[in-house]
């Protein structure tokens, strides 16, 4: 009777014990919040938030990232009205909070756009190009202000050049990212210029209002923790990333490699934003006055949060 009862004993014990464990387990098991991201395109200009979302980096920080695919017109209401809480569109974050907007630039995933000017045979030179018809992605983004920047460098005005937006056919030259500025070169088309070697201007990056700032600064170092290993990751991992561009673009692995070599020099090493290339960003639109001449990069660009992360990071 002695023994049954003292087994019972040991038996509960054991019972309690896989209770109480299991208990603690579920209550020091890490959950994941909701954030949602919206993107312009399915683009390599977009390659830092697949990286950190394909390779879980924003699940091992905490958060579980829907990103959303929208115009960025469209993805700062949606910001504005807290239908998103992040926007990877660093210059609609910057021109929205020149305009009075509450929003902030936190941060950026690429320094320089990696546009490559892809010309028909007959031009030899960018020179060539003055009054030619030079095909966009869209008129006043930073496929336009890159191409217009580089233009410059070789004494074209905008008055020399028509831009025209998604009319390939009657171009005479286009302004466009890896992979179709690699695939186009493999058809013997020749590449005149790469915007990176003319324009440093924050190309991608996070922006979000004031009232996250304020209010959950947790939850954005979060997301820029994943978003600076996904960075680090890029830089450091040819073999990994150049999977990750094969399987989001469904491309073969050397027309992933060759865009993964195009691009690889454009990204930011940590994710800080270079005030200079703001400064570009807001000059360009004061000339055309659609902002006050007072405006300055700190006044549209919160640096603290991405220097707090590197900061909790190791300071790496």
């Amino acid at each position: 009777m002695k023994m049954t009862r003292r087994a019972g004993i040991v038996i509960a014990a054991l019972i309690a014990s896989v209770f109480l464990s299991g208990n603690l387990w579920a209550q020091e098991k890490p959950t994941t919040e909701k954030v949602r991201i919206a993107i312009a395109t399915s683009s390599m200009a977009f390659l830092v938030p697949f990286v950190a979302k394909d390779r879980g980096l924003y699940t091992k920080y905490g958060s579980e990232v829907e990103l959303i695919q929208m115009r960025p017109n469209i993805s700062v209401a949606a910001l504005l009205s807290g239908e998103i809480e992040y926007i990877e569109l660093i210059g609609s974050a910057i021109r929205s909070a020149a305009r009075g907007m509450p929003m902030r630039a936190i941060s950026t995933g690429i320094k320089s756009p990696f546009f490559s000017i892809v010309a028909q045979n007959k031009y030899k030179s960018v020179k060539d190009l003055k009054g030619a018809v030079i095909g966009i992605t869209s008129i006043g983004g930073t496929n336009h202000v890159s191409t217009r920047i580089t233009l410059r460098q070789f004494g074209i005005g905008d008055e020399k050049v028509m831009y025209d937006a998604f009319k390939v056919g009657r171009a005479d030259a286009v302004v466009l990212a890896p992979p179709f500025s690699v695939q186009l070169k493999r058809e013997g088309f020749p590449i005149l210029a790469n915007t990176a070697q003319y324009v440093t201007i924050p190309f991608s990056g996070l922006g979000t209002t004031l009232d996250r700032i304020k209010n959950n600064r947790a939850q954005i170092k979060r997301v820029l923790k994943a978003e600076i290993e996904a960075l680090r990751f890029i830089q450091s991992n040819a073999a990994g990333t150049t999977d990750v561009i094969r399987k989001r673009f469904n491309m073969d692995e050397k027309l992933a490699r060759e865009s993964y070599d195009v691009v690889v020099e454009a990204f930011s090493r940590d994710g800080r934003v270079p005030l200079d290339g703001v400064d570009i960003l807001l000059q360009i639109e004061k000339d055309q006055k659609l902002i006050p001449n007072t405006v300055t990069p700190q006044m549209v660009v919160d640096s603290s949060l991405i220097d707090e992360a590197l900061k909790e990071m190791g300071g790496r």
